[in-house]
């Protein structure tokens, strides 16, 4: 799957730098490439892009970020032709394109290690959205049971960014997180219909995000 980061990065940051205003006096802004990896079966291994602005408040680090990844899996699953009534169910491949986007707002706790290093840790919160594709060899679309409202979830996250020249606003970033998300895509599981149903209650996604920064003067 083709990865959209380095694009994404040549449109978003200039249009960040622009909109000085419009981020309220963010102290950092830049652009993420993401990894994750999850036991839900629809995300074993995504990868995305994202972007941020940070704030600076003493030792404390504030962030709102908006981080967006994808996967596609091909499987055996259920297919009918109608739904409801279900007609003509049968089971063949399925191809499925499972993408999920959301707001993240992180609080952390930071220390500076000379010149060049600075770490952090902390954790957030996170309101995302999710919308996924699932299709059968015959073109008919797979039984699977989507959420449809957004999915609430919080994450812990430890960080490093590296100033290669001191002197310069620019910075690589990295940071490894856990991220927890309630699915709200439960079906009752006596009722034979319900479906397939991926999306149901707490899963985990462990990401791994690094990308580049720049500082901002402060107003």
């Amino acid at each position: 799957m083709r990865r959209r980061f380095p694009a994404f990065a040549v449109l978003v940051l200039p249009a960040l730098l622009s909109f000085d205003a419009a981020i309220a006096g963010a102290q950092e802004v830049g652009v993420l490439a993401v990894r994750s990896s999850s036991a839900n079966v629809e995300f074993p291994d995504a990868g995305g892009f994202g972007a941020f602005a940070r704030w600076d408040v003493g030792s404390w680090l504030v962030g709102l970020s908006y981080l967006r990844y994808s996967d596609d899996t091909a499987k055996e699953g259920i297919v009918c032709e109608v739904y409801s009534p279900r007609i003509g169910c049968r089971t063949e491949g399925v191809s499925t394109s499972a993408r999920m986007g959301g707001l993240r707002a992180t609080v952390q706790r930071t220390l500076e290690l000379g010149d060049y290093v600075e770490v952090g840790a902390g954790g957030g919160v996170s309101f995302n959205s999710l919308a996924v594709t699932s299709l059968g060899e015959s073109g008919f679309r797979a039984d699977l049971h989507l959420p449809n409202t957004g999915q609430i979830g919080y994450l812990g996250a430890a960080s490093v960014a590296l100033s290669p020249v001191p002197s310069a606003p620019v910075r690589l970033v990295a940071s490894f997180s856990r991220h927890w998300v309630k699915f709200k895509g439960c079906v009752d599981p006596t009722d034979p219909t319900s479906g397939y149903a991926p999306f149901c209650g707490w899963d985990h996604f462990t990401e791994v995000q690094a990308g580049v920064s720049i500082r901002l003067p402060k107003q």
